[in-house]
């Protein structure tokens, strides 16, 4: 049975959808170009404010947060619209997702930076690219600087999580992102904190 969707105004998601039987979603650039229009149209339409993607070959993350209840509906319908384009293109018929998307809301900060480095690394973990500003269909190469902006990514929503000056932000992000054990931080953190008197 499956488990009933929470949507929540103001919440923010960290969504994960695949293709079925582990298939491609994207032969080539079109199809990547193809997604990534129409995920620009599903953010106008259900209000959604994207703070991060990325389109791998077989599955896509996004982390969006909501402003009224449209996760289910506009996320169904993205996926619907795709697999039209997807098979009119390719001259294919049948099912292209599996049948639910993965949601988890994010309820804390730390979650929340956590899932945010996920996906920023989910190409270099898929042995993709060297570095994750490297992978082009990835929103993170733009929120750091790299890249021009993106236009589907609300970013100075995204780069106010790390800091109010952007440049900050920026380098804050790359920073957290590109730290090989966050268990060190942790580590070094709770020594400041009782080093400094906190509790």
């Amino acid at each position: 049975m499956n488990k009933l969707r929470l949507e929540e105004p103001g919440a923010t998601y960290h969504l994960c959808a695949n293709a079925i039987d582990g298939r491609r979603l994207f032969h080539d650039e079109v199809d990547f170009g193809t997604y990534f229009g129409l995920l620009g149209d599903e953010v106008v339409e259900s209000e959604w404010e994207l703070l991060e993607y990325v389109f791998m070959t077989t599955h896509v993350h996004l982390i969006v947060k909501l402003r009224k209840c449209t996760l289910s509906s506009g996320f169904r319908r993205l996926q619907s619209r795709y697999a039209r384009a997807f098979n009119r293109r390719h001259r294919r018929r049948g099912v292209m997702w599996q049948k639910r998307f993965h949601d988890e809301m994010i309820e804390t900060d730390g979650h929340l930076f956590e899932a945010i480095r996920y996906v920023a690394r989910n190409p270099v973990r898929a042995g993709m690219c060297d570095a994750p500003e490297d992978y082009e269909w990835s929103s993170y190469g733009a929120a750091i600087g790299v890249h021009p902006r993106d236009p589907l990514v609300s970013e100075r929503a995204l780069l106010e999580l790390f800091a109010r000056d952007a440049g900050t932000a920026r380098r804050r992000l790359r920073a957290f992102v590109e730290e090989k054990d966050p268990r060190v931080r942790r580590r070094q953190t709770r020594v400041r904190r009782a080093s400094d008197g906190e509790k």
